[in-house]
C-alpha cells in the first residue's frame, strides 16, 4: 500500500515537473520571440541612422574643406586685386606727375613764347654746309659746343633754329634740304649736348630769307646755312650773359663747297 502510494506520488511529481519545465519553455521561447520581432527593426533603424550620421558627417567636412578652400582663395584674389589696385594708383600718380611736369614745363615755354618781343639774342652761331649736304663737321660742332654750353649756364632761355639753302634747285627740294639741315643741328644739341628739346624752336625756310645775293657764289655760300639764336628775356638779358660775352655775339662755321648742283 504504502509502495502504491509512493509511486502515485512520483508519478504526480514526474508530471508536475514535465507540465512546469514545458510552460517554462514556452515562456522562454516566447519571449524570445517576442523580442527579436521587436529588437531587430530598431537595430536595423539605428544602422541607418548611424549610416546617414556618418553620411551626413562626411557632408559636413567635405562642405568644411570646400568652404575654407573658396574663403581662402577669395583671399588670395583680394589680395592679388589690392595689390593690382595699388600698382594701378601708383602708376597712374606717377602718370599725373609726369603729366603735370608736361604741363607745367609746355606753359613756361607758351609764357616765354607769348613774350618773344620782349626777347632778344644774347648768343649767335651760323653753321654753313657744302652743297646738297646736311651733316655736321667737326668745325661745326665746335661751334656748336660753344654755344650748347652758354645755354646750360643759363635758367630761362630758348633756342631758335632756322635752315636755309641758296636759290638753285626745285623749291620743294631745298625747302626739304632747309629742314634736314635744321634737323642735323637740333639732333647734335638735344642728344650729344643734352638741351632739352622743350627750350628748342625749328624751321625750314628753303631759299627764303636768304643772308647774301644768290647771284655770286660767295653769296650762295652764305645762303646754305643753319642760324642758331640763343634769345632770353631783355630784363635777365645781362644777368644771363657770361663773362666777358656781349648781347648777339657771333660765331660761324663753314664747309667747304663741292662741285656738284648748287642747293
Amino acid at each position: 500500500m504504502d509502495v502504491r502510494r509512493y509511486g502515485q506520488v512520483a508519478s504526480a511529481t514526474l508530471v508536475f515537473c514535465l507540465v512546469f519545465l514545458s510552460a517554462g519553455c514556452a515562456t522562454k521561447k516566447y519571449v524570445q520571440n517576442y523580442t527579436h520581432d521587436n529588437i531587430k527593426p530598431l537595430e536595423v533603424k539605428l544602422d541607418n541612422t548611424n549610416k546617414q550620421v556618418a553620411e551626413n558627417g562626411e557632408r559636413i567636412t567635405d562642405l568644411d574643406r570646400k568652404t575654407e578652400k573658396g574663403i581662402s582663395q577669395a583671399q588670395s584674389s583680394a589680395d592679388e586685386a589690392n595689390q593690382s589696385a595699388s600698382k594701378a594708383q601708383q602708376s597712374a600718380v606717377d602718370a599725373r606727375g609726369l603729366a603735370q611736369q608736361g604741363v607745367s614745363d609746355a606753359a613756361s615755354v607758351k609764357q616765354e613764347l607769348e613774350n618773344a618781343d620782349n626777347f632778344q639774342s644774347v648768343k649767335k652761331a651760323t653753321i654753313l654746309f657744302g652743297i646738297n649736304k646736311s651733316k655736321l663737321t667737326p668745325e661745326d660742332t665746335e661751334t656748336l659746343d660753344s654755344l650748347a654750353q652758354t645755354a646750360t649756364g643759363m635758367k630761362h632761355y630758348v633756342i631758335e633754329v632756322r635752315g636755309f639753302t641758296d636759290s638753285r634747285g626745285p623749291k620743294p627740294y631745298n625747302l626739304q634740304l632747309s629742314e634736314q639741315r635744321a634737323d642735323a643741328v637740333v639732333r647734335y644739341l638735344t642728344l650729344d649736348k643734352q638741351i632739352p628739346l622743350v627750350r628748342i624752336y625749328q624751321a625750314g625756310y628753303g631759299i627764303d630769307d636768304p643772308a647774301a645775293p644768290n647771284k655770286t657764289r660767295s653769296g650762295r655760300e652764305q645762303n646754305r646755312r643753319v642760324d642758331v639764336s640763343i634769345l632770353v628775356p631783355q630784363s635777365s638779358a645781362a644777368a644771363e650773359l657770361q663773362p666777358g660775352q656781349t648781347p648777339g655775339s657771333e660765331s660761324q662755321s663753314q664747309q667747304t663747297p663741292t662741285t656738284t648742283t648748287p642747293q
